[in-house]
């Protein structure tokens, strides 16, 4: 007669992310990073990525913050 929470979250499906996705949230954790003055080569190793794309990923921040990193979409003809 118990209802445990933990049955009710077990039921609710998650889907994995695409890899897009899961760029995309790199890039976000990177900035809260930046935001916390973080050094690049220290937000390198923590999102796992090249030094290069940290530096990179920094610029477009600083010049327009979060909103920078996010995805946009696809250019050009559709498939």
């Amino acid at each position: 007669m118990s209802s445990k929470p933990q049955d009710a979250v077990a039921d609710v499906s998650v889907l994995p992310l695409t890899r897009p996705q899961l760029a995309e949230a790199r890039r976000m954790r990177a900035a809260e990073l930046f935001e916390q003055r973080r050094p690049s080569s220290e937000v390198a190793r923590a999102v796992g990525m090249h030094p290069e794309s940290v530096r990179r990923w920094k610029r477009l921040w600083e010049q327009g913050g979060a909103e920078a990193l996010r995805r946009r979409p696809a250019t050009g003809r559709p498939p």
